[in-house]
């Protein structure tokens, strides 16, 4: 199974009937109960992970060969290691759904750089949220709802169309609003547009590459290993022109959640002849700002295929 397809068929194994009964056993017994049943879950999930499992590992072995990843993980990883991984990757799915059901109060968020998001509303500008698989990127629905922006996430669905459509009906009627996303067509982009001329801000997660074969990409330097990452967010910043807020929610503790804003790039439209290498630089930017995340919260990038075996392979 190659890279650009491990990730985005995973998605529909097995996890769907997972997440109904969570749902329930959350609704019935809370939160804290409910972190307790995710242990069962997280086992058989470990035996059966025959891509996530060694992709885990690898990940964390990748972390290890930096000085700073070293610091962070404190001994060299192990399958333990991967179960830890796997364990807040299922406390994230578990949060996840409880948020986009609408309880945002059950969470408590620590937010810094929210002046860079108060200035855009002021001025009655939109913008895009670039952020990565580090942390919860559903957690921002709080940052949304506390704020009064509307959020519009761009979602890939051609491969998890079941798992999306679950979490869909939970969040029905409330301020955030999906995009729905095909490599290849045009229709996202105008989407994009027509929200950020509106005021409102678009999502977009920049660490996966689409399974598409028009995608285009880039290799850069990503824990001392080349490793491909998409240009599509990257040029929209230079076609758009909007400012790019680069954000992460990172949990710190049981339902506490600390958020971070920056502004990753400044607004400006880009001449149609620069955009490729302005893109182009704007990820290796983000490639450091998502070493600088995996150290913080090592166990916490939750991309559970080989990241790094297309390009090795090739």
């Amino acid at each position: 199974m190659s890279q650009r397809s491990g990730w985005a068929s995973m998605a529909e194994s097995g996890s769907l009937a997972w997440l109904f009964i969570l749902r329930a056993f959350y609704r019935a017994f809370g939160r804290r109960a409910s972190v307790a049943l995710l242990n069962p879950i997280v086992v058989y999930f470990f035996l059966t992970g025959r891509i996530s499992r060694p992709a885990s590992l690898d990940y964390l072995r990748t972390l290890w060969s930096t000085p700073r990843g070293r610091e962070a993980l404190g001994e060299p990883p192990t399958l333990r290691h991967v179960f830890r991984h796997l364990h807040a990757f299922a406390e994230n799915l578990l949060d996840r759904m409880i948020m986009w059901s609408g309880q945002e109060n059950s969470f408590e968020l620590d937010v810094h750089g929210r002046e860079h998001l108060a200035k855009l509303v002021r001025e009655g500008r939109g913008g895009i949220f670039l952020s990565s698989h580090i942390g919860s990127f559903d957690m921002l629905r709080a940052l949304s709802a506390q704020d009064g922006i509307v959020l519009n996430v761009l979602m890939f669905t051609r491969h998890a169309a079941r798992i999306n459509s679950f979490f869909e009906r939970l969040q029905a009627g409330r301020n955030l609003r999906l995009i729905r996303f095909e490599p290849g067509t045009l229709d996202a982009a105008f989407e994009m547009r027509a929200a950020i001329a509106r005021g409102e801000f678009v999502g977009i997660l920049g660490d996966r590459v689409w399974p598409s074969e028009h995608e285009r990409t880039v290799s850069v330097p990503f824990l001392g290993r080349e490793a491909s990452f998409p240009l599509g967010p990257f040029l929209l910043h230079g076609v758009l022109g909007c400012t790019m807020l680069y954000t992460s929610c990172i949990r710190t503790g049981p339902a506490h959640y600390t958020a971070r804003t920056h502004v990753f790039a400044p607004p400006g439209v880009v001449p149609r002849a620069e955009r490729e290498k302005h893109a182009e630089q704007l990820v290796q930017k983000y490639a450091a700002v998502l070493e600088d995340g995996c150290v913080e919260a090592p166990y916490q990038w939750f991309n559970f295929y080989p990241f790094w075996r297309e390009r090795s392979e090739g």
